[in-house]
């Protein structure tokens, strides 16, 4: 009889821990991708469900569908950037031309500080090819730091006081506040520039390369290395606890420098 209590006790012990397991993977699951809607215009998963060939769907219902230069591979359910030849192109998107504000969202992870841009706006969806061009984000020459560049009259810097290249997972998001632009990662607001650019017509977004050689501070090397995830765009402003919760998303499957469920591990 002892011995059929210990086995039924033990047997108890182990429903209950699978219960909280299974609890704690829903929560995650259902967590990764619960991103805003309002404003919504582009969203890239890169999920493998949405890659087909050299296109990438855009979930955000809108078909601004992206193209993927260079050969480019995504490597569990992130895009991976050589550093040579991979990027990813929108189509011409209905944003920045009448209104200022906007957002730009992604993750990106890399070891390497000197470094191509994240992303960057212009006038045309080859690499190196527009004539108006602006707003990269990623490592300034001059400092070595993380920034995301806007533009009014000149170009501006929202500078962080680091690289962020230290082979983790990072939240970014680049927003436009009508003349406001403010640099967050990982959920917080780390600086602020002038801003207020807007296109004479609807503007291209290129992940993993710049646009022009524009003479910005960021955009001095051509193509990223490293891997990028999750990026959207949004034609408002988003406000700092939207961004936050975004943030913290990934932050909850993200314990011990790794990505986990649903997210998949991109690189140790």
């Amino acid at each position: 009889v002892a011995t059929l209590n210990k086995e039924d006790s033990a047997m108890k012990r182990f429903v209950v821990v699978l219960s909280i397991v299974s609890i704690l993977c829903a929560f995650f699951v259902a967590q990764t991708y619960a991103i805003p809607k309002a404003g919504l215009i582009l969203n890239y998963t890169f999920d493998s469900s949405t890659i087909s060939g050299d296109k990438v769907k855009d979930l955000s219902g809108l078909g601004n569908d992206g193209t993927i230069n260079g050969g480019g591979k995504a490597v569990d359910g992130a895009m991976q950037f050589d550093g040579k030849a991979v990027y990813v192109a929108s189509p011409a998107l209905d944003i920045r031309v009448a209104k200022k504000s906007y957002t730009a969202i992604g993750w990106f992870k890399t070891d390497t500080a000197k470094n191509g841009q994240l992303w960057m706006w212009g006038d045309n969806g080859v690499t190196g090819k527009s004539s108006g061009a602006e707003g990269p984000v990623g490592w300034r020459a001059s400092s070595g730091n993380f920034a995301a560049s806007f533009y009014s009259t000149a170009h501006q810097y929202a500078e962080a006081k680091q690289t962020y290249a230290d082979n983790k997972l990072h939240c970014v998001a680049q927003v436009c506040n009508e003349d406001v632009g403010s640099l967050y990662v990982d959920g917080a607001k780390i600086a602020t520039a002038i801003a207020g650019y807007v296109y004479a017509a609807k503007p291209f977004f290129l992940i993993g390369t710049r646009t022009k050689n524009s003479g910005n501070d960021i955009d001095d090397i051509e193509y990223f290395i490293g891997y990028i995830d999750q990026v959207a765009i949004y034609n408002i402003a988003l406000g700092d606890k939207d961004i936050q919760d975004i943030a913290s998303e990934v932050t909850a499957v993200n314990s011990s420098s790794k990505i986990a469920i649903a997210w998949g591990e991109i690189k140790r």
